[in-house]
């Protein structure tokens, strides 16, 4: 069944954190543009489900990606603002001219063309790989996720939810060597996938 828009939603909340959570909370009692919502009802929300359903009876299915999208860039989210985007097809309510364009890196000089081939398409990964059990076992004999890690991963339920964790978890932390060895493990596993996105 295609995921909803408040399903997306609670997807990209979750990979907040609580803290991310917190200032998106925050940004959203500040915001002057009509609907607007009431600190009363944000104290209420104690998940990334209560925050993705207030979303969506607030704005509506087409408006709540947007506002989402707009909150995500003004408090540094990128990379989950640039998630959403990828999967809603949907930008901005508005950007102002200083806020860093969501296609490119939010942070250090490295050039879009410099970008390591994993950070470029991680919406995609997440969306289309399917085994990931065995690129975890790849990873595991790499000695880039440890035994715990795998563990945490395998419990997730959906290949999508596994993705998500595995880049950012464990692959965030071991930097390029962890990037290089998740595409090497792409490539014998994923074979044509990684074909299809090395076209693009």
């Amino acid at each position: 069944m295609a995921k909803s828009i408040k399903d997306h939603l609670q997807d990209i909340f979750d990979d907040l954190g609580a803290g991310d959570q917190r200032k998106f909370k925050s940004k959203l009692c500040d915001r002057k543009t009509e609907p607007r919502i009431r600190r009363a009802a944000i104290e209420k929300v104690e998940d990334s489900i209560d925050l993705a359903g207030l979303m969506v009876t607030t704005f509506t299915e087409s408006g709540a990606v947007p506002v989402t999208i707009e909150i995500l860039q003004a408090i540094g989210c990128n990379e989950q603002a640039e998630e959403l985007i990828t999967i809603t097809g949907k930008s901005a309510t508005h950007v102002s001219p200083t806020a860093p364009k969501v296609s490119l890196p939010a942070t250090g000089p490295s050039a879009p063309s410099t970008e390591h081939f994993i950070d470029k398409n991680r919406t995609k990964l997440i969306s289309r790989v399917h085994n990931v059990d065995c690129i975890l076992d790849e990873l595991l004999q790499m000695k880039i996720i440890t035994e715990e890690d795998n563990e945490t991963i395998q419990a997730e339920k959906t290949s999508q939810k596994k993705m998500r964790n595995l880049l950012m978890g464990p692959i965030k932390s071991a930097g390029t060597k962890g990037k290089d060895a998740l595409y090497s493990a792409l490539k014998e596993i994923e074979p044509c996938l990684m074909e299809d996105l090395e076209s693009h």
